[in-house]
């Protein structure tokens, strides 16, 4: 009987601490922040490259094996010993390089976006300060357990919008001198005008 009345009297309180638990994609605001973006697109662009290469090293170790079972019958046991050979050193070389190209591509998406991460970080505590969240959850945290979350709530592009606007300019490109074939003429100081003689 009692514990009803407890809870029609505390529920309205446990309501008002929540009131300010906010959530945000964190991972999402980086790499969709304009800096974010440029990021993104030099981080594709070494994915490319690297799937390029090992993309080629393993038609090569398509082909040579190809020529090994097609050749079953018709080369020497000692040719099919060097093609195998050839195959097991390829294989070994591809599993290699492929596990470099992880970790090399792993430090460099680091090296992209940890500094942006870190600004968005600086960036979010600020705000949690500034508008007195209570908790700020990030559901871009595979380990968040979030069922469902209220748009009202989520300060995702508040924080992309603050991220641009803290990202260090460019500096201007200087605008380029038509050009001619005339040489330029020196630069002469400005005379001044002498008084007029008497």
């Amino acid at each position: 009987m009692f514990t009803g009345f407890a809870l029609l009297v505390f529920i309205p309180v446990a309501l008002a601490q929540l009131s300010n638990v906010v959530v945000v994609d964190f991972e999402g605001a980086v790499v969709q922040s304009a800096e974010g973006k440029r990021a993104s697109d030099r981080f594709s662009a070494a994915v490319k490259a690297k799937q390029d290469e090992l993309g080629k090293k393993q038609q090569e170790l398509d082909d040579q094996t190809k020529k090994l079972q097609n050749g079953a019958r018709t080369l020497s046991d000692d040719a099919k010993a060097t093609l195998q050979r050839d195959i097991d050193r390829r294989t070994t070389e591809l599993q290699r390089l492929n596990e470099d190209a992880q970790k090399e591509l792993g430090l460099t998406r680091d090296e992209l976006l940890r500094p942006i991460a870190d600004r968005a970080s600086a960036i979010l505590n600020a705000m949690a300060a500034e508008l007195n969240y209570t908790l700020v959850i990030d559901v871009s945290n595979p380990e968040t357990n979030v069922i469902w979350k209220n748009p009202k709530n989520d300060v995702t592009e508040e924080l992309i919008k603050r991220i641009n606007a803290s990202a260090p300019k460019e500096p201007a490109k200087p605008a380029a001198a038509p050009a001619t074939n005339k040489p330029t003429p020196p630069a002469t100081k400005p005379t001044t005008p002498r008084p007029p003689k008497e």
